[in-house]
């Protein structure tokens, strides 16, 4: 199915006292930034959660739980990872909604890769935090999960051989984060963009669901296996229901060798995407990826992906990506 041009969104015209609020799913905002010190992030994010808040009716303050998550994306290295200050606007913004610093954990897969772009201190002696901010690996607490069965997530997908054996036994099982499904009110999505042999675009539902599981090496070199293994993780229950939220920084974007970095062929924009709909994320993320290879006479990525009919296809309803289903919400640079 080719989708149309994301020039076609339509534009959403707001709430007005006393009417619904609209399915968060269904609404993107783009907020301009000013530039990428902490200090354009701090306004630009403010303004676009409240206006999400608005608009949705979804509240981003402390629940039963009391606790929160900022998944951010370390795997491609230095170059390439989640801004420090977007990780730092988010989190003062969860702090003017009441939780406390503590309960704001920050989270990834892989400990190397947490330490090499700076979530980790480089001594594993040190505390294991980011600017006051505790930090949870998943590959660290792996093992202890994988001892209750609802956080198992089995494909008969073999590693790679000569792949170390996982600690739980296995190959064929992966170890969903109980952090995310089990201990925090909500978690937001903070990825980064590239292309991606395996998936065609990394991005949303790539650091939702390879991103967020043990065990993820063994799809990446099968872009079948890679692309229904993210749609079936993204759409667990458990690891969705508290997904509210994906914010994408496009500071710095890569459009070809991806998710391994290459500063040859990447790209950067002032602009910040935002939707509880990681499909849309993704599939504008197509567009600049395409955009970017066309400047540069690269041979653009087609047909689409498959990853985004598998999106909504059966039971799984990730998300549209229909243009007409979505109210687009363009916000200036403060």
């Amino acid at each position: 199915m080719r989708l149309p041009s994301l020039l076609l969104l339509i534009f959403g015209l707001g709430l007005v006292d006393g009417h619904a609020a609209m399915d968060p799913k269904l609404l993107l905002l783009e907020q301009k930034l000013s530039g990428f010190e902490d200090k354009d992030y701090a306004v630009a994010v403010e303004r676009m959660l409240g206006e999400f808040e608005l608009r949705t009716g979804v509240s981003l303050k402390p629940g039963s739980q009391q606790r929160c998550g900022l998944k951010v994306s370390s795997e491609s290295g230095v170059g390439l990872s989640t801004p420090k200050p977007l990780v730092r606007a988010v989190s003062a913004a969860l702090l003017r909604r009441g939780f406390a610093q503590r309960a704001i954990t920050i989270c990834d897969s892989k400990t190397e890769m947490m330490k090499q772009v700076g979530f980790l201190p480089a001594l594993s002696t040190a505390a294991q935090s980011f600017e006051g901010y505790p930090v949870i690996v998943w590959e660290q607490s792996a093992a202890a999960w994988a001892k209750e069965p609802g956080l198992r997530y089995e494909n008969q997908v073999l590693p790679s051989p000569g792949s170390p054996p996982v600690a739980w036994g296995d190959p064929r099982t992966s170890i969903l984060p109980k952090t995310l499904t089990d201990e925090v009110d909500f978690w937001i999505n903070l990825p980064v963009l590239s292309d991606s042999k395996s998936l065609g675009v990394h991005g949303a539902m790539a650091a939702a669901s390879l991103g967020n599981i043990s065990n993820a090496d063994r799809f990446l070199e099968n872009p079948a296996s890679a692309a229904k293994a993210a749609v079936e993780v993204c759409a667990i229950p458990k690891l969705a229901k508290h997904n509210f939220l994906t914010i994408l920084s496009l500071e710095r974007y890569q459009v070809l060798g991806g998710p391994v970095f290459d500063s040859t062929w990447c790209r950067s924009e002032k602009t910040l995407l935002s939707s509880a709909n990681p499909v849309i994320i993704d599939f504008i993320g197509l567009q600049k990826i395409n955009a970017g290879r066309s400047a540069s006479g690269v041979e653009t990525i087609h047909p689409e992906p498959p990853i985004f009919e598998q999106a909504n296809a059966g039971e799984i309803r990730l998300g549209t990506c229909r243009p007409a289903d979505i109210t687009l919400v363009r916000l200036a640079a403060p």
